[in-house]
């Protein structure tokens, strides 16, 4: 009884392997704040699901990576805003 934790509900869709996963070293931001890092991993995936479909694994690998360089609370903002046409990048 060292610890008494409560369940983690995880994001539809995401195992807890993928959310466990660091994304590989970003030559453009190696020593610095993964912001930019986060956010370009985003509109990669998004770019890339409407290329090559959500399922295809480069598509899942950048899936994994923003899953994991980027806080929840942005990912929802940003779903939302996309959903309703106010994303303010280029997905």
């Amino acid at each position: 009884r060292a610890f008494e934790l409560e369940p983690v509900e995880l994001p539809p869709g995401i195992s807890a392997k993928q959310l466990l996963s660091t994304p590989p070293h970003h030559i453009h931001t190696p020593n610095q704040n993964q912001t930019k890092h986060c956010y370009a991993k985003y509109n990669e995936f998004f770019r890339c699901s409407r290329v090559h479909g959500e399922e295809k694994a480069q598509c899942q690998k950048l899936r994994d990576a923003y899953f994991s360089l980027c806080p929840l609370e942005w990912i929802e903002k940003w779903d939302e805003q996309r959903e309703a046409g106010k994303f303010p990048g280029p997905c």
